[in-house]
């Protein structure tokens, strides 16, 4: 009969290591935090903060722990525009549901507002990108290197679940948030996860984070996540309707609305086939050998080619 708990001896090397990673991270904040000083709560230094030290704990911990490359966690150089591109146009696309259900269904409604559309088309290029960076520091920090280290030890269910979790728990203290925002934020941890490892590409799950927060911030003019993130030229919201299916203050990600478009987005990524990709065909091959293998096998930096094809 199948073990339902990890031995004791399977859980300290992760600990170990997720502390680590965590210990780093939060030391590379205070000193980000003392550099830039007080006063400096906007969306653009605090997402950028978010990016930079992630990105420098990663690549930190990365080099203690068999000096693998950021290509192991899903950040190739190769085809990084081509990712982003396609991620962000997947998120625009998953949030369309949502919105025409909050639209049709939860009563809320649009008027005009002022502004131009030389005003509008800039408001959307600054927010696109202040936007990229905050979502790709977010991606980093909780599906970087902890889903690939809980990955290759545990599998992809496991790794799937608890950073998923953990996403939502980093939502919690949020303005306006409640019970049916966290589960939706869970449902869109899974999605983002679920992108990671069946595509092997962070930088795809980062477009399409980037791309949800786009299409919900700016093109629909509501909070993301509890925070308003930009008041958007020419478009206002009149009407915000029944909170139970639009979110009401914190978003749409706070209705029912945002639980259908989760499903069908999560439905979606599961039936979609994409070509195997070398990280999902390495976390395929050593998310089942990892509890047998030897320490000093499991932090390999690479998987030889032919082993990978031959599976």
């Amino acid at each position: 009969m199948p073990r339902l708990l990890p031995a004791r001896s399977e859980v300290l090397p992760i600990l170990i290591r997720l502390t680590g990673f965590a210990g780093v991270f939060f030391a590379l904040l205070v000193v980000f935090a003392a550099l830039i000083g007080e006063g400096s709560g906007s969306l653009a230094v605090e997402g950028t903060a978010m990016f930079v030290v992630a990105l420098a704990a990663t690549m930190i911990v990365l080099r203690f722990d068999g000096r693998r490359s950021l290509e192991v966690i899903g950040l190739p150089w190769s085809g990084v525009a081509r990712d982003l591109g396609r991620g962000l146009l997947l998120g625009v696309a998953f949030v369309a549901p949502a919105v025409m259900i909050a639209v049709g269904v939860g009563g809320l409604r649009y008027g005009a507002d002022a502004g131009t559309w030389i005003e509008y088309g800039g408001t959307g290029l600054w927010t696109a990108l202040i936007l990229l960076v905050a979502a790709t520091g977010e991606e980093i920090l909780v599906r970087g290197y902890p889903l690939r280290v809980l990955a290759d030890r545990w599998g992809r269910g496991v790794a799937l679940a608890l950073t998923s979790v953990v996403f939502a728990a980093l939502h919690g203290a949020n303005p306006d948030v409640g019970a049916l925002a966290l589960a939706n934020i869970l449902l869109a941890g899974l999605l983002l996860g679920l992108i990671c490892l069946k595509t092997g590409s962070l930088w795809l799950a980062s477009g399409v984070h980037m791309g949800w927060n786009l299409a919900t911030g700016f093109l629909a003019d509501l909070p993301v996540s509890g925070l308003q993130i930009v008041d958007a030229p020419m478009i206002e919201v009149t009407r915000t309707g029944n909170p139970l299916v639009t979110g009401g203050d914190f978003g749409v990600e706070a209705g029912l609305a945002a639980t259908v478009a989760m499903v069908i987005a999560i439905l979606v990524v599961v039936r979609t086939e994409v070509p195997p990709s070398r990280w999902s065909r390495y976390l395929a091959l050593s998310s089942g050998a990892a509890r047998s293998r030897p320490a000093a096998a499991q932090s390999a930096p690479e998987v030889p080619e032919h082993s990978a094809q031959a599976t």
